[in-house]
């Protein structure tokens, strides 16, 4: 009959090198830490903007300040992360694909192109918007490149391996 076994299910999680992590660590806070001061006109505010773009503009900086706290949540170490109610732990069951260096590649294509195309009006947040994307696009590359280097493999498996049960 249903609802009478148990299901244990553990999940591998990906272990970066530990340069990797920190660049992803510093990329997703300044991605949230820039998009909470984009919605409160903090820098470079375009008095001639309209009303319809930047409410389109506050949309999407709410939008990636929850995806700049998952990416650093996601790189940042477990034991820290786990801390706060078992945030990362979590994330990886619920998201597995956050778990993998692929799916994690492809989540900061996702949200490094969102950041690109943004194109905020002010030419300030403009180059800060794109250069943040185009860190999370390199990153996103990093992250399928890392499996194939043996080196990057050796220094991040020095540690053992996280499971999330």
């Amino acid at each position: 009959p249903a609802g009478q076994g148990v299901a244990h299910i553990s999940t591998f999680v990906a272990q970066n090198p530990v340069c990797v992590k920190a660049f992803c660590c510093i990329v997703g806070l300044a991605l949230s830490i820039f998009s909470i001061l984009s919605i409160f006109n903090v820098i470079g505010h375009d008095p001639s903007e309209e009303d319809s773009d930047r409410f389109r503009d506050n949309v999407q900086s709410f939008y990636t300040i929850f995806f700049g706290g998952i990416i650093f949540l996601v790189d940042v170490n477990g034991d820290c992360a786990d801390m706060l109610c078992s945030a990362q732990t979590w994330l990886f069951r619920y998201c597995h694909f956050l778990a993998t260096n692929t799916g994690r590649a492809f989540f900061y294509f996702y949200v490094g192109s969102n950041t690109l195309l943004m194109l905020p009006k002010s030419e300030t947040w403009k180059y800060i918007f794109i250069s943040l994307g185009g860190s999370l696009c390199v990153l996103g590359s990093i992250m399928l490149v890392l499996p194939f280097c043996t080196r990057c493999r050796s220094e991040a498996t020095g540690r053992p391996s996280r499971y999330v049960y």
